[in-house]
């Protein structure tokens, strides 16, 4: 990574004066006339959140600043689509663009690595798939167990732990020698970057999760309502979870789901359900 880069890129962005909604949707009508000033001032306004939603996603072996420039490069996208006629925050809507350009990215480093094609979804997902599997057996899985929890091989998981190690931690020093300088973490805290509102993800990608379910049984909508938190609750849940609410094992409910993506593949929002379908 080149921490110059990094640094310099960071700073920059604290300087960027935020925008007001009254502002986005000024900006959008601006832009649907063609206004491409009105289009860089709302990217701009913006580009502290895609480094904070960036964040999410390293050690999966994609640089920082190229997520980064991924994430930017959605938002641009959204910026272009913007409609402010819709009255929704203009991240609200673009959190979706931004999350797509990142996992294409990331799906092309899992394809760099030549890991198959199988591996290169649950590349996205490998750690919170871990971190779900930690809570259930209440200590660390043991590397036979994330095999059979994800159905693929130990040599598999292996090579999904070696990608997860490749990039740059936010408690490394950047800026000076080792020890020294700021920590990755304390600049990008200093840029005053707000917290990413998880309502506010879930909220800009729902619809387009319910939206398909109309190609589903009645069984496969259940179950895919409850495993994304599309209910009242707006919990996801585990598959044991799914299992002790409708009465099935957890091994049934995973066929199930298993099922309901497949069915979701063949259909015309494929792409736009691409990152859940993983």
């Amino acid at each position: 990574m080149d921490d110059d880069a990094l640094q310099a890129y960071l700073r920059a962005l604290a300087r960027l004066p935020r925008l007001k909604v009254e502002e986005e949707r000024e900006l959008g009508q601006r832009i649907r006339s063609g206004d491409v000033e009105a289009l860089r001032r709302l990217i701009e306004g913006n580009l502290r959140f895609v480094v904070s939603y960036a964040k999410r996603y390293r050690g999966l072996g994609v640089p920082f600043l190229d997520l980064i420039h991924e994430g930017n490069l959605g938002l641009m996208e959204a910026g272009r689509r913007f409609d402010p006629d819709r009255n929704v925050k203009f991240i609200t809507y673009a959190v979706w663009w931004v999350r797509q350009a990142i996992m294409h990215a990331l799906s092309g480093q899992v394809r760099a690595f030549s890991l198959p094609q199988k591996l290169s979804g649950i590349a996205a997902r490998f750690g919170r798939e871990v971190a779900e599997l930690t809570e259930q057996l209440e200590r660390a899985p043991t590397t036979s167990e994330i095999a059979e929890d994800l159905e693929i091989s130990e040599a598999d998981v292996d090579a999904l732990r070696r990608i997860g190690s490749s990039d740059m931690s936010l408690s490394d020093h950047i800026g000076a020698g080792e020890g020294d300088g700021l920590e990755l973490g304390d600049i990008i805290e200093q840029m005053s970057v707000p917290p990413i509102d998880e309502a506010l993800i879930h909220e800009a990608t729902v619809e387009r999760v319910r939206d398909a379910l109309t190609e589903l049984d009645e069984k496969e909508r259940e179950v895919v309502t409850l495993r994304f938190g599309l209910d009242r609750d707006g919990e996801p849940r585990t598959l044991q979870e799914v299992g002790d609410v409708l009465g099935l094992s957890r091994e049934r409910i995973r066929q199930i789901e298993s099922r309901a993506k497949d069915r979701l593949r063949r259909s015309k929002r494929a792409g736009e359900l691409r990152s859940y379908l993983n």
